[in-house]
This record gives structure tokens, C-alpha cells and sequence, in this order.
């Protein structure tokens, strides 16, 4: 802002605080009501916060028996909260909105010093409202740090081109180690935009340039491979088993179920002790549902089938209304930024910073697209979130640059209303793709949007009209300030929408482990009553504990479950380990009966629940996993009276559930 008026420069420093403050407020207001958020992740930040060795080998439970599924850092800063304030909700959320916070902050930053402080404005501002931007900084998922620290292995990189500077790539390189470690593989999609930035823009020679690249790849390695490696040269007895993996191995976790695995359409049954068994397909939870009373491939998605991509993979995927509802309403916008920016400065000796920034963002955002794009495997809405700086930063430098060529008159100048328009049919376009509506079907939502921009761009081009040989620089002040404040109007209408979409996560809980926007759960789907609904029913584990915590009598863990679901909300609440037999979903070949026996042999394990796991984890195939252990159980176990553990707020849908006593004796009731 050096160059700025001081009278602008302060209006720019509030506008810069006005947005950080909504950015805050959209990440921090009512996050209580979110409970624990993904309670497989709390469940782990709970279990690590009690030891070092947990919390170095990610254990999901307080007996170290698994891990979680992924990398440790993002859970270490929770862990880190955790033990600072005490183990609550708000210590495992908040430290996801302020990393949300600290982005759209840096992404100021990284625009302003190219593109001056009004697109550094514009783009932090577009970042803040970005709906799945907010979903995703309002849970315990790992993705906002992983957003945050690729924006800074982006300004590591960015001082490391200009300088011609190794350490600097080095440090871009360690971050993305860093990102990595967040996680894995999703990291390193933005490895050949970086690694091509500094290879065409340092002001070095090419052998030198190679050289710089080398040593940071090396770097690289060290640091994304160093606690995966730690890990794997654990020996086995020491360590929870690697959590989603067939081998007991993070190495395989790497590049497989989270490598490899999300371009697999469907995913392998991988239970060793079932593997002639052909699974059922893959399929959502509501898909599965309601297969018998609708078809959900047509027509606007309703219910729970609303928290799944439907949407098939190929070129147009993200065009889908759902999806682009998440991240893409200024993609016009973007486009523009792309054209303008490619267009700006001139080209001499090293290529132009600006033309280097455009690159940066681009490559960025193309590559996660097409990952986005063609995976075939699981997919979900949050995962978009990577795709949202680059979007802002790109429709943050196009809208400035369409109104300097606006000002500058000319046939140019007809690219800020041309935008303002293409970007508001577009966003109807998303609207009617993702809420069902039709042509004639007006919601207060579109009429602001449509009225907004048809408004301002007619005063825009009423202007033009007025002066068509000279640029409007030249032009008076009313001029002037009438054309701002038409393009503040369009503005306006322009996010219109897309805050309506932000607010969605806010104002309604949405689905704590896979959350997203969706203006559904606010206003009526295809003429339908607005979408509350979670995805997996509310369990309150108090009534089965307090039955376990009259019987416990020394063993290890106080109860063997089949997936995490039930454990998870244990954990939580009451901080005992719990054996999760199967892993996440129930397919991880962890045990055998002739191993379970052994535990029991051993005092280690008296109690055990089958017929546990949620419906997907159903449907991938854990009663056919879990079935040599199920039969074990109920041959050698005694089933215990429901009665005595089964509370109240168990509902309907976890009446499959039986409790076995493996070590059968007298029972204790649990005391009122």
C-alpha cells in the first residue's frame, strides 16, 4: 500500500479488517452447535492428547489399538488446543476457522503485492465468502490446514522466484513436506505448477535453476516421507495398526486407498479373510435408501443424497450445480482475471511477475480440477476447498483489471458489464442445476442477483454511450463515482448468492463429517420443504457405558466394536479405549478369531458388539468382513439381556446392535 493515498490507504486497511471480521464471524458464529464435528477425528485428538506416544503415532483410541487415517500435523495443532483450553468442542473447531481466517488473510497478501491492494481486497473477500470455505473451517476435517499451509508454500515460492533464491524454494518445498503430512497425496497437486514457476521465472540460469529444483525435490522427500517412515519402521507390536490399510502400512495407506484409490471407480473389498467374497457396489447411503421409490440420477437431489457427489466424472463434472455451488459462482469472474492478467505488463529478460502469479494460480486451480474432475473413486463436496484460493485470487485480479480497461475506454471497456452479466447468468444457471428451479421460478435471492447486475450493467454502459472516444479517466467526477458505484452494486449482487450458500453451514449443522454448503437446508428444493437432515442418527453412548464401566473388571479395553462409529462417540465423551476390530468402515484385516481368543485368554477383552456398523459401512461390505469374528463371538460369548445396557436414546436404527459377554459371569446393573 506504499503507493496508495493515505486517505485511500486507510479505507483499504478498514476494508481489509471489515473483511477478516466477516470472515471470522461466518467461521466462529454458532460453531457450538457442530458439535464435535467429524467425531472419528475428535475421538483421535482425544486418545493423542493422553500420551506422547499417541499423539506421535495418531492413535484413534486411548489404547493405541489403531490409527487414524491420516498424516498427524492438522490433528497435532487440535492436540495442541486441546491442552490449552481442555478437551471440548470449541478447543477441537476453533483452530480450523482461525486457520480459515489466517488464509484468507495471506491471500490478500499474496494478490496485493502483485495486483495492488484492491484485488488483494477483492480476492481475500471472495475467499471469506467461498461456501465451502466456510463448511469446511467450521469442522475438525484436515483441510483447512492444508489450504493454509499451501498458501504459504505459495509465498515461500513466490520470494524464492524473484530472488533467484534456493533456501526460499527449499522452504516452499519443506511446506509442501508439511502439506503433505496434512494430507498425503492431495499436497502435492500443485507440485508441477510450483516446480514450473521457478523453472521459467528465476532469474537464473537453467543449470542452475535444475540444480535449485533438485535440492528442493530432495528436501521434499525427507520431509513428506520422514514420519511415514517413522512410522512403518516402528515394529508392529509397538505401534497402533496403520488405520484403511490391508498391510499395516502408511506407506500403503499413500499410495493406495488415498493414492491410486481415488481414481479406482469402485473401491477393492480388501478383508484378507473374505477376499472370494464378491462386495456389493458402492453406492451412498441414500442412494441405497430409496432406490425403490425414486431415481436420483434425474432431476434435482433431495434428502441425504444431497451430501454425495452424484455427479459423474468427466470434463463437465464440476459443472455439476451441487459442485460449482461450492466454490465456483465467480468463475467468470476468474476467466477474466486469467485473459487480463496473461495480458498485462510487458515481457523482458525473466518472464513478468504478474505473467508469474497468473501462472501460479492457474496451473493451481487446472490441476485440481482435473483431479477433481476424473477421480473416479470416493469424492466429496469439502475436498473443492483446495480449489477456492486460486478461484478468488483469479476473480479478485479480474474484476480490477475489467474496470481499468473500463476506465480506459475503448472496445476493452466492454468487459466489466459483459462480466457482471455472464457471471450472473452463470450463477442462475448453477441455482437452477442445483435447486431444481425452472425458468419463471424467481426466488427474493434472484431478483436482488438479477436485478443487481442488469442495473448495474446498464448505468455502465449508459456511460460508455455517453463518452465513446474517450476514456473515462478523463471524465468528471460524477462520472466517475456513478460508474463506482454502479460496479459496487453489481458487486454486491453478485455475492448475493453465494453468501446466501455460506450462510447455509452456518445458520443450519450440516453433516459433521463430510460438510459442504447447500442453500437446500435453507429454502424449499425443486418446491420441497428445506433439507435439515444429517446423515447418521445422534447416539448417546451413556446408558451402554455406565453397564461396561459396573462390569469392567481390569481388562484393556472396555468394549471391541466393529467399526469407529460406535467407539468414536465413547472416546469422546468419556476418554476409555475402545477396540475399533474393523478399522473405519470394519474392513481392515486386523484380527482373527484365533487373535481375539488369545486377547480374552489374556483379560484383555471381556465385552464385544456386533452388528454395529452404520449402513454405508454396510453396504462396502463390513457384515461379510466382520463375519468370522461375529460367528466366533456368538459361539463362544453370552449375549447380555438389552435391558441392561440398551438406553433410551438408542434408536430404531441401531436395534441390530448385540452386546456378547466373552468372559461370561454375574452381571452388574447400571446404576440409575
Amino acid at each position: 500500500m506504499d503507493n496508495v493515498k493515505p486517505i485511500w490507504r486507510r479505507s483499504l486497511r478498514l476494508g481489509l479488517f471489515a473483511v477478516l471480521a466477516a470472515a471470522a464471524a461466518l467461521r466462529l458464529w454458532r460453531l457450538s452447535q457442530n458439535g464435535f464435528g467429524n467425531e472419528y477425528y475428535t475421538a483421535g485428538v482425544r486418545s493423542m492428547s493422553l500420551s506422547w506416544h499417541n499423539f506421535f503415532y495418531n492413535a484413534f483410541d486411548p489404547a493405541g489399538f489403531i490409527s487414524v487415517d491420516k498424516p498427524p500435523v492438522a490433528l497435532w495443532i487440535q492436540v495442541a488446543s486441546v491442552k490449552l483450553f481442555g478437551f471440548h468442542a470449541l478447543s477441537v473447531l476453533i483452530p480450523q476457522a482461525l486457520e480459515g481466517v489466517a488464509a484468507v488473510a495471506l491471500l490478500y497478501h499474496l494478490v496485493e503485492r502483485r495486483f495492488g491492494p484492491v484485488a488483494g481486497l477483492l480476492a481475500a473477500l471472495f475467499l471469506a465468502l467461498t461456501p465451502v470455505s466456510v463448511a469446511i473451517d467450521r469442522s475438525s476435517n484436515t483441510d483447512s490446514c492444508l489450504v493454509l499451509v499451501l498458501l504459504l508454500a505459495a509465498w515461500a515460492l513466490t520470494h524464492a522466484v524473484e530472488k533467484g533464491s534456493w533456501p526460499l524454494l527449499v522452504l516452499a518445498m519443506a511446506l509442501i513436506g508439511l502439506a503433505f503430512n496434512v494430507k498425503m497425496l492431495a499436497a502435492f497437486v500443485v507440485l508441477p505448477t510450483f516446480a514450473l514457476v521457478y523453472f521459467v521465472g528465476a532469474p537464473l540460469g537453467w543449470w542452475r535453476r535444475i540444480g535449485h529444483l533438485a535440492v528442493a525435490g530432495v528436501v521434499l522427500a525427507a520431509v513428506s516421507l520422514s514420519w511415514v517412515l517413522a512410522y512403518d519402521l516402528t515394529p508392529p507390536e509397538r505401534r497402533p495398526y496403520a488405520g484403511t490399510s490391508d498391510k499395516n502400512s502408511m506407506l500403503e495407506l499413500v499410495v493406495g486407498p488415498y493414492g491410486m484409490g481415488r481414481f479406482v471407480r469402485a473401491p477393492e473389498f480388501r478383508s484378507a479373510a473374505t477376499a472370494s467374497v464378491t462386495p456389493p457396489p458402492l453406492r451412498s447411503t441414500m442412494e441405497a435408501a430409496s432406490d425403490a421409490s425414486r431415481t436420483l440420477e434425474t432431476g434435482p437431489r433431495r434428502g441425504l443424497s444431497r451430501l454425495f457427489v452424484r455427479a459423474p466424472a468427466g470434463a463437465l463434472r464440476l459443472a455439476d450445480g451441487q459442485l460449482a455451488g461450492q466454490v465456483g459462482w465467480l468463475l467468470p469472474l476468474a476467466i477474466a482475471g486469467l485473459a487480463s492478467g496473461a495480458g498485462c505488463g510487458r515481457i523482458g529478460g525473466p518472464l513478468f511477475r504478474t505473467h508469474l502469479a497468473v501462472l501460479l494460480w492457474l496451473g493451481w486451480l487446472v490441476t485440481y480440477a482435473v483431479i477433481y474432475s476424473y477421480a473416479g473413486g470416493f469424492s466429496h463436496f469439502y475436498y473443492l476447498a483446495t480449489m477456492a484460493p486460486p478461484l478468488a485470487a483469479l476473480a479478485g485480479i479480474g474484476l480490477v483489471r475489467s474496470c481499468e480497461f473500463y476506465l480506459r475506454g475503448g472496445w476493452r471497456a466492454l468487459l466489466l458489464p459483459g462480466c457482471l452479466l455472464l457471471t450472473a447468468a452463470w450463477q442462475l444457471y448453477i441455482e437452477a442445476s442445483a435447486m431444481g428451479w425452472r425458468l419463471g421460478e424467481y426466488h427474493p435471492l434472484h431478483l436482488a442477483l438479477m436485478g443487481g447486475t442488469l442495473l448495474s450493467a446498464g448505468v455502465l454502459l449508459v456511460i460508455l454511450a455517453s463518452r465513446p472516444l474517450g476514456p473515462l479517466g478523463q471524465a468528471g467526477p460524477s462520472a466517475r463515482a456513478l460508474a463506482a458505484g454502479a460496479v459496487t452494486i453489481g458487486l454486491a449482487a453478485l455475492l448475493v448468492v453465494p453468501s446466501a450458500w455460506a450462510l447455509s453451514s452456518v445458520l443450519v449443522p450440516g453433516a459433521g463429517a463430510i460438510p459442504s454448503a447447500d442453500l437446500g437446508r435453507l429454502v424449499p428444493v425443486a418446491g420441497e420443504t428445506p433439507q435439515r437432515i444429517r446423515p447418521v442418527e445422534p447416539y448417546d453412548p451413556s446408558g451402554l457405558v455406565a453397564f461396561l464401566e459396573a462390569n469392567h473388571a481390569g481388562e484393556r479395553y472396555l468394549l471391541a466394536t466393529t467399526t469407529t462409529r460406535l467407539a468414536a462417540p465413547i472416546i469422546i465423551s468419556f476418554g476409555h479405549p475402545v477396540m475399533a476390530m474393523g478399522g473405519f468402515h470394519g474392513l481392515d484385516p486386523i484380527l482373527t478369531p484365533a487373535t481375539l481368543a488369545r486377547m480374552v485368554e489374556a483379560k484383555q477383552i471381556r465385552f464385544v458388539m456386533v452388528g454395529d456398523a452404520p449402513f454405508i459401512s454396510r453396504r462396502l461390505g463390513a457384515d461379510v468382513a466382520a463375519r468370522p469374528i461375529t460367528d466366533w463371538v456368538q459361539e463362544r460369548g453370552q449375549l447380555v439381556d438389552p435391558a441392561l445396557w440398551r438406553s433410551s436414546a438408542l434408536g430404531g436404527r441401531r436395534g441390530g446392535m448385540r452386546l456378547y459377554d466373552l468372559r461370561p459371569g454375574p452381571l452388574t446393573a447400571a446404576s440409575p
